[in-house]
């Protein structure tokens, strides 16, 4: 069972409540909501529901992310006092 990162698009005319549907489609099928920002979703799942998830209203892309080892840097803020 191999787990996969996704983006899911959400589209611009999704109602709530349709948001909500394809978060507990992403909770039901094992997967985890990683973020939530604007209309995308990244979520952790298995590659074999991804048609479940493409299935649901509201849905207006599903793709996968590859991070390819990159690191994330870590941004530090300085003030001047």
């Amino acid at each position: 069972m191999p787990l996969e990162t996704h983006i899911i698009r959400v589209a611009d005319n999704a109602t709530p409540s349709q948001v909500e549907g394809i978060l507990k489609a992403l909770v039901g099928v094992g997967g985890r909501v990683e973020v939530v920002a604007n209309k995308s979703i990244i979520a952790t799942f298995n590659a074999d529901y991804v048609g479940v998830i493409k299935g649901k209203p509201g849905v207006q892309l599903v793709g996968g992310v590859n991070f390819r080892g990159r690191t994330v840097r870590k941004v530090v803020k300085r003030s001047s006092t």
